[in-house]
């Protein structure tokens, strides 16, 4: 009974520390004009992985936004946490193999690899540029 006892403690540990390993933030981005202004009109965040896309939030007006996110231990992200759906068709999750990017129209957007991404302590995205199309 006493090792039985053992091991159920060993198995809620060990998955204790795999269910909590990564935690979910807030990071904080920002959808700018090609010259620093604000866009004064809410664009689309979208998160793009392959030939998929899905829309995550809105920006507001003043361009800014927050995109919840699960990171791992090395600061990475691991997968969007969202309402939206973020498991596409073809199976492929939200993960750090995607990026993400602003809709607009009129506009094309700078993208954020989300790959080489790593979160920092101020929990920001770098920029997103839009640049009216010709």
């Amino acid at each position: 009974m006493r090792i039985h006892g053992l091991g159920l403690v060993a198995a809620v540990a060990a998955f204790g520390t795999q269910a909590w390993a990564n935690d979910i933030v807030y990071l904080q981005g920002k959808v700018k004009l090609a010259d620093g202004s604000e866009p004064k009109k809410e664009a689309e965040i979208r998160l793009i992985c392959g030939s998929e896309s899905s829309r995550q939030v809105m920006a507001k007006k003043d361009g800014k936004f927050f995109l919840r996110v699960e990171r791992d231990e090395f600061n990475h992200v691991v997968r969007l946490v969202s309402a939206n759906t973020t498991e596409f068709s073809d199976g492929t999750l939200a993960t750090a193999a995607c990026s993400v990017n602003a809709v607009l129209a009129g506009y094309s957007s700078s993208s954020i690899d989300l790959g080489s991404f790593a979160i920092g302590k101020d929990l920001k995205l770098p920029d997103l540029t839009l640049t009216a199309k010709k």
